[in-house]
């Protein structure tokens, strides 16, 4: 087994290591249990690599500790609980778990991994008709979750890991699943011959392992922020990563230590404190406060409200025949100071507005938004509408006749994509025009006031009506072709003021950039600068035609442009972690191109009328013939040849983590077809289709029943970041590919010309790296031609 040999040999080999010196007077105890695997335990080297670890952070963050070793995990856990103990450590993280306790980020990882007996597996497809074993009550991994509803295999539970691998060795079940962790424990104190176990050579998931604390605990949060700041220095100087490596010879430390509340959302049950019970998946969206997603919405409940969290079938003691009612309406009266952590099922109705109210984003509002309004209008054949001007980035208009909602007037207020929300809230708008998504205090707002989730299954309050993008240009003359994103930075910011600190002429930078009024100005903020500011010795243009005519004539000059308005100046590519992306309309619909974002409107999913609606629907479908026209990029589908995209591909071959058999076979199967812009992506951390790729569906399926289209045959290729085993994430791929499939095959019955495959980790158009991860996990649409 390969942990445990190589965390046994490791931990063994720094034997003669000093261990962390102990506090004198240690003010605070914290508990582990011995043995957890190699872990911890009192007679391990440095007391277990984990304990080891924990110690160097409570003296980075400055908490005096004494760690004491119990003989059960319930005991550490208990008496924490009891606060006989300060804290315990490590414990993986689990909803049922936040209920008494506050956990630290993840401090380190353990993977998951397939245990079968004899033959080691090298796939997910040889569990294909098996029986797997998995204790009850532990969190099944999705992926493998997947696979048991089509009926890959069957699984059956055992009391704990122990009496998994027994059914094992015993031949009772073909594998196991369980953490490295916790086979290491078993296959080292098993009393039965464990010599035939073999580990897989993928992890199916990443447990994370972390400090609790119980919420009873005085100064437990305070003292908990301390320990994450130590956490996040430790990971950032590489000190944590150096006391891992010098003991074993494989990295167990997470990717991120700050994402594990999502993933460990579960279908359960709550019992709440006045007797009502709630049912659906509840995530903890932060320390005590808990978002259950039922059939009337999201409801928000704070820790105060429950009493105990339950399997999904239900609680212990819940009479059947009598049990009381899910809730159906706001929860009783709170305590005044817990109002607010309270969501209303149904709202009262309100008197309906006689206005049509826009708020937010100035990149939508100043243009885009107006004549995409006029376009609706005309198309029911209604008047133009008579703008009158209010204070600065204001406009009302009555309309000549009342809209089939009953709205007789249109109003809008750009004064930035933050204002847009808080209009949503106070009442005061129906649509909140953005130039960013949606924050998730905003979204925490939103529920809380009762108005619904926007982008909770089936809410539909989140549109994408456009997309906007940035080319860099510079001067014909200028020999370069391509500026990485820290480059674009630097130089703007005044920090690289020389061609030739960029590999150019030796020649002093000029700057040009539009004003700090325009839309284009605020999106290379945004993308390009973030915290960063224009250098003060810019050159401002109140237009992006005059700006790029002012490059052309400027050997040395560089400036962004809307992607319109390149003229005779050249636009260079950028590179983002080896990928290199062109800015082209194309690179922007795929969104693949770093200076290109989605321009959103957003609507309260509880609180929507016929006039809103019939808008929104206006916008994404005929309202796309006026984006291009606004200087920005539609969604409307379009088409690139096959061999371009290979010629895109030139560079990335040869990053690292990259199998060269699967990016050969990806790129011989494109080769002979067309790429569709539509690229759909998903929900980060779920596997729904976002807002766009939603309405991309519906795109794909109306060019899909074109009958110049009935004959060409359409590829969907899947593909993942690269966190997790290789195997892992082709399978993941493949599982994202499918699922499109499936719904294009519902929707268009009888096409029997989808095919799915899977590029695995390969092939990324971005970093893979938290900013990145989204955009790498995407199925592209191909066809014959």
């Amino acid at each position: 087994m390969q942990l445990r040999k190589t965390l046994l040999l490791g931990l063994l080999a720094c034997a003669s290591l000093t261990p962390v010196a102990a506090v004198a007077q240690a003010t605070k105890t914290f508990a582990t249990s011995e043995p957890y695997g190699l872990l911890s335990g009192s007679q391990l080297p440095d007391r277990g690599l984990a304990t080891l670890v924990f110690e160097h952070l409570f003296k980075a963050a400055g908490i005096p500790a004494d760690v004491i070793f119990t003989a059960q995990w319930s005991d550490a856990e208990g008496g924490a609980r009891s606060n006989e103990f300060t804290g315990a450590f490590p414990y993986y993280y689990t909803i049922e778990r936040t209920l008494d306790f506050q956990y630290s980020d993840a401090v380190l990882a353990v993977g998951e991994r397939v245990y079968t007996s004899g033959e080691q597996l090298t796939s997910l497809d040889g569990l294909k008709g098996e029986t797997l074993c998995y204790p009850a009550g532990y969190d099944f991994a999705t992926s493998l979750r997947l696979r048991e509803e089509q009926g890959e295999f069957t699984r059956i539970s055992a009391p704990d890991m122990n009496a998994c691998f027994q059914s094992l060795v015993d031949g009772e079940v073909f594998a196991v699943l369980s953490d490295q962790s916790e086979a290491a424990f078993v296959m080292n104190f098993a009393d039965f011959d464990i010599s035939t176990v073999r580990e897989s050579a993928f992890d199916i998931a990443q447990r994370t392992l972390h400090l609790i604390v119980s919420h009873k605990e005085a100064g437990g949060a305070e003292m908990l922020e301390a320990f994450n700041t130590a956490l996040e220095a430790a990971r950032a100087d590489g000190s944590l990563d150096r006391l891992v490596r010098e003991r074993i010879d494989i990295s167990i430390i997470p990717d991120r230590s700050d994402d594990f509340r999502t993933r460990a959302a579960v279908e359960a049950r709550l019992r709440l404190n006045d007797g009502t019970y709630q049912t659906g998946r509840i995530v903890e969206i932060d320390t005590g406060k808990y978002e259950v997603a039922t059939k009337y919405g999201p409801v928000i409940y704070p820790l105060t409200f429950i009493a105990e969290l339950c399997p999904v079938e239900g609680c212990a003691g819940e009479v059947a025949a009598a049990a009381p009612a899910e809730v159906a309406e706001a929860p009783v009266e709170a305590p005044a100071e817990e109002q607010t952590d309270v969501v209303a099922a149904l709202v009262e109705p309100e008197p309906a507005p006689t206005a049509l109210r826009l708020a937010g984003s100035n990149t939508i509002g100043a243009g885009l938004a107006p004549a995409m309004l006029q376009g609706w209008l005309g198309a029911k054949g209604m008047g133009a509408p008579a703008w009158q001007l209010g204070e600065p980035n204001e406009r009302a208009a009555a309309l000549d006749a009342a809209l089939p909602g009953g709205r007789s007037e249109i109003t809008l207020a750009a004064h930035g994509s933050s204002t847009g929300f808080k209009a949503l809230l106070a009442g005061d708008s129906d649509i909140a025009m953005a130039s960013r998504p949606i924050k998730p205090s905003e979204q925490v707002a939103m529920a809380d006031k009762g108005l619904g989730d926007p982008l909770a299954e089936g809410a539909n309050g989140e549109h994408i009506v456009a997309l906007d993008g940035i080319a860099i240009i510079v001067h014909p003359e200028n020999p370069l072709r391509e500026l990485t994103m820290v480059q674009v930075q630097q130089i703007f910011s005044g920090q690289i003021n020389n061609w030739a600190q960029v590999g150019g002429p030796n020649a002093p930078i000029t700057i040009y950039a539009r004003d700090d009024a325009s839309g284009t100005f605020d999106t290379f903020q945004s993308l390009a600068l973030g915290e960063t500011q224009l250098a003060s010795a810019a050159q401002r243009f109140e237009s992006n035609a005059n700006l790029s005519d002012a490059v052309r004539g400027d050997v040395n000059a560089i400036g962004f442009t809307g992607l319109g308005y390149v003229r005779n100046s050249k636009p260079l590519a950028l590179r983002v972690c080896d990928a290199v992306h062109q800015p082209t309309p194309f690179a922007v619909k795929t969104e693949e191109y770093p200076l290109a974002r989605r321009l959103y409107m957003y609507t309260a999913p509880n609180k929507t009328d016929a006039d809103t609606e019939d808008f929104l629907q206006y916008a994404s479908t005929d309202g796309q013939a006026i984006v291009a026209s606004e200087g920005f990029v539609d969604l409307n589908l379009d088409v690139r040849a096959g061999w371009d995209a290979v010629d895109a591909l030139a560079n990335i071959q040869f990053m690292p983590f990259q199998d060269a058999a699967t990016l050969r076979d990806y790129m011989l199967n494109i080769r002979d077809k067309q790429r569709l812009s539509a690229t759909f992506h998903f929900i980060s951390g779920k596997s729904n289709l976002d807002a766009r790729s939603e309405d991309d569906l519906e795109r794909l399926v109306a060019w899909m029943k074109q009958p110049e289209n009935a004959s060409r045959k359409v590829l969907l290729v899947g593909f993942a970041d690269n966190t997790g085993g290789y195997e892992a994430n082709r399978n993941i791929a493949q599982a994202r590919a499918q699922q499109v499939a499936d719904q294009l095959n519902l929707l268009v019955p009888g096409n029997a010309g989808i095919q799915v495959t899977s590029g695995s980790e390969e092939a990324p158009v971005a970093c893979n790296d938290p900013s990145g991860y989204d955009k790498n996990r995407r199925v592209e649409v191909w066809v014959t031609q």
